[in-house]
């Protein structure tokens, strides 16, 4: 963005009555790195200006947390009106000021009292130190010229650039604003102001920023504002009616058995083991039961992914939805319980229904149906019957999750999402915080090792928004009647490197590696440190982790083939060791037990795959973005792994030559198969050759287990996350999102500006901008920032009249 700034000169200065002269300037001044604007405005390219930062030649060195402030306040006061004013000492006072430096300042200081100089105030009544510091800056600035500090930014120009001390603000750069820390021990408290009497000063120094956000409502009926009210497919009323419509089915089903077998004397006759019967009473039940949890699997990540923008389009939540809400799956082998510490309750129930019907359905099928003995007509025989206690719940637990999903259907029937799109991909985030009035809160978040303990709380809305001085409407996450604190988003102008003689290089900055590179603390948090940038993955995909996981798969699995086929043990059958006999209702001790059990372990097996998916899944954009040499936005900032349903994850990662992403997330399918094999391969038979009751494993079936725990066994040497799949921090909540990108020149990119649509925005992003020959690539790495500096995070991989972005994970994967 280009800002329209002003140049200071000082006319005269005399030791009788000094005079402060301030004229309009035509020169363009550049706020940030913007490659786009947000306006289609042009400048002469005469017409350069660049912000240097200077100081005073004193024995205080500046502090880079002031230099920060005072860019901050350069940039939001560049947009006042320019004015005329003249600063003039009283003949008889005597002006005895010390020259200090900017960075005796501390950073809770957002101005200067007279008193902090010596000798009387040369205006009586009015705090004239402002106008004071800035005559003295002017009349100093030659001495200090070559002071200037360039802050890890090396900038080589070829035209006209001027090197004057820009000031921006009617109070002279001098009244500063705080920028909000990126952790406060107490809530933050906006700083009060006195201002000078309009008798004294031509015109009241001003830091409060002059305009806020507000909620609007979009104009209905309008192509440019479409309704926010968009919810995943999955999500939508009818697909959840027919998910319930299924579980009510379930529920049917067993409720028929149950009462069938407990009035007519069992279901079907018992035949042989291995029939067609067998197959519809031992491994059917628990397919139908796998169907149902993978469509599951897709709600819940839809509800996780959808539900913090949900709660912010209700303004509900307690300021925490943003960063402790996850907006990935967790609820698998253990219940998660965040959204209702996040006070909403509606989605914590639902996710807790469809967690208890994931963990125990398959085990409780398993053991719905068992052989008892009958007499009818004076005959004995065995017949299939259906365990009471199982089968009523079963009925409980399907009741129960139908009940969940009937709260999620009635949540989305009447509430909004806030959306107007599924937000799947990195791009979406893009598009949604572009114009965000919260961005200033997650300076330097990129390096902490937790996004989420270093914000404050903030109550966030998602919907339309215009400025309070400006009709415009636009879409993004905001701070209701908080003030912009990103101007640089919604002024217009040309941003500087739109201008072709500027360029911009990355490069290594000497004052961290050398004055900090000593202290183990500081070099965590620094941008170039290994230790920083490769300090994050989750705990179970840790090399450690990994390797002992594997260890013990194999060497359970090899002792569960060892103990199988040691002296014929499944072939011959094995004692129950526990009573057999079924009891009225149809319950046997041994059978539920040899069915029960294994289902349960199959089970967890299969659930403790399931956080390895969802985080391979996440996780591709950024090994993609890792590589040396860039990636497509196809490849990268579009990928939507998460989002996408069962098969179709595993098509579109071969497709994309993601084979580890799609061996992942087969195997999280043909894991299933463990429990449904393992609960109901075992059951109670008579073995006349040893004259008792013995536990018989239907041989095929036990073969095709063994199988699929090998194969998943191997597959735990394919879990390796490698180097580009380690990042500073988790990527689990939106801020960890957001922290990578908060001053990334993608929020300012003409191509993502403002899209109306997924098809629009996909679109810009897959077809080549006007001004380049071919698709742009985009990479994590080091890039330069909208402020200026270096920055760790998303960005193009190359952006003229600037280095490429610094990447440093080489051709590890």
């Amino acid at each position: 963005m280009m800002n329209q700034a002003r140049n200071f000169s000082l006319r005269s200065v005399n030791t009788s009555k000094p005079q402060l002269a301030r004229s309009e300037s035509q020169q363009s001044v550049a706020a940030s790195d913007d490659y786009y604007s947000f306006s289609e405005r042009t400048s002469s390219p005469e017409s350069l200006a660049t912000a240097m930062r200077f100081r005073t030649p004193d024995s205080h060195a500046p502090s880079p947390a002031m230099s920060q402030i005072q860019l901050a306040q350069e940039d939001r006061e560049s947009q006042r009106p320019p004015t005329s004013s003249t600063v003039r000492f009283v003949d008889d006072r005597a002006a005895h000021i010390s020259p200090t430096s900017d960075g005796s300042r501390s950073n809770g200081t957002s101005r200067r009292s007279p008193s902090d100089y010596p000798g009387p105030s040369p205006t009586p009544g009015t705090d004239d130190s402002p106008y004071v510091r800035f005559a003295i800056d002017q009349i100093t600035q030659d001495r200090t010229r070559g002071l200037q500090r360039n802050d890890s930014i090396s900038t080589t120009t070829t035209g006209d650039y001027p090197t004057d001390r820009l000031i921006w603000d009617e109070g002279l750069g001098y009244f500063t604003r705080t920028r909000t820390p990126i952790r406060h021990d107490t809530p933050p408290v906006r700083p009060s102001y006195t201002s000078p009497s309009p008798q004294a000063l031509p015109q009241t120094p001003m830091s409060v920023d002059p305009e806020s956000f507000m909620a609007v409502d979009a104009p209905e009926k309008s192509m440019l504002y479409p309704p926010l009210d968009y919810l995943p497919l999955v999500l939508r009323p009818w697909a959840l009616a027919l998910t319930i419509f299924c579980c009510l089915l379930m529920i049917a089903g067993i409720v028929f058995c149950n009462v069938w077998s407990r009035g007519e004397e069992g279901l079907w006759n018992y035949v042989r083991q291995g029939d067609s019967r067998y197959f519809v009473l031992q491994f059917l039940p628990q397919i139908a039961a796998a169907i149902i949890i993978i469509w599951l699997f897709v709600i819940q990540a839809a509800v996780y992914r959808i539900a913090p923008f949900s709660m912010m389009s209700a303004e509900r939540g307690q300021g925490l939805v943003m960063n402790r809400l996850p907006i990935l799956s967790q609820n698998f082998i253990f219940p998660d319980f965040s959204h209702f510490r996040h006070g909403e309750a509606l989605f914590g129930f639902s996710l807790f229904t469809i967690w208890l019907s994931n963990f125990f359905a398959i085990p409780l099928l398993s053991c719905l149906f068992q052989a008892k003995y009958y007499i009818i007509d004076g005959q004995g025989v065995w017949r299939w019957a259906s365990v009471q206690s199982v089968g009523w719940t079963l009925v409980g637990l399907y009741g129960v999750l139908t009940l969940g999903l009937i709260m999620l259907f009635i949540r989305f029937l009447r509430g909004s999402s806030g959306l107007m799109w599924d937000p799947v991909s990195l791009a979406d985030l893009v598009s949604i915080i572009q114009r965000s009035n919260i961005l200033h809160d997650f300076e330097h978040s990129e390096t902490v090792p937790s996004v989420r303990e270093s914000l404050d709380p903030r109550v966030l809305r998602l919907g339309y928004w215009k400025l309070s001085s400006k009709a415009e409407i636009f879409y993004g996450i905001g701070e209701v009647d908080a003030p912009v604190r990103t101007p640089s988003l919604h002024q217009t102008g040309k941003s500087r490197e739109d201008q072709p003689h500027g360029v911009t290089k990355v490069r290594f900055d000497l004052e961290h590696n050398g004055a900090f590179a000593n202290d183990p603390q500081e070099q965590d948090h620094h941008l170039y440190s290994p230790s920083t940038r490769y300090r994050w993955t989750p705990w179970f995909l840790r090399n450690v982790p990994v390797f002992i996981w594997t260890l013990i798969v194999f060497a359970l699995f090899v002792a569960f083939v060892a103990v199988s086929f040691i002296n014929s043990a499944i072939e011959g059958g094995f004692p129950p060791k526990l009573p057999t006999l079924p009891s009225t209702s149809a319950f046997s001790s041994s059978n539920f037990l040899y069915s029960f059990i294994p289902a349960l372990i199959g089970n967890v097996f299969f659930l403790a795959w399931q956080p390895v998916d969802v985080y391979f899944r996440a996780l591709q954009p950024y090994a993609e973005l890792s590589s040396p040499s860039g990636a497509s936005a196809e490849r990268s900032i579009l990928l939507s792994y998460p989002s996408s349903y069962p098969f179709q994850v595993t098509i579109q990662a071969i497709i994309n030559r993601h084979f580890k992403v799609a061996w992942i997330s087969l195997m999280s399918l043909l894991s299933l198969a463990i429990p449904i094999l393992a609960g109901g391969v075992f059951i109670a038979l008579w073995f006349s050759d040893h004259d008792q009751i013995r536990i018989a494993a239907y041989l095929p079936a036990f073969y095709a287990l063994i199988a699929f725990c090998g194969l998943y066994a191997v597959s735990f040497i394919a879990i390796w996350p490698g180097r580009r799949r380690y990042l500073p921090h988790d990527i689990t909540t939106l801020a960890d999102l957001m922290s990578y990108l908060y001053q990334s020149p993608l929020l300012s990119d003409k191509i993502l500006r403002e899209p109306r649509s997924k098809t629009d925005l996909v679109t810009r992003l897959i077809v080549a901008p006007p001004s380049e020959r071919h698709l742009p690539l985009y990479g994590f790495g080091i890039y330069v920032g909208r402020d200026g500096k270096e920055h760790l995070g998303i960005d193009r991989f190359h952006r003229p009249g600037r280095a490429d972005m610094l990447i440093t994970t080489g051709d590890m994967n």
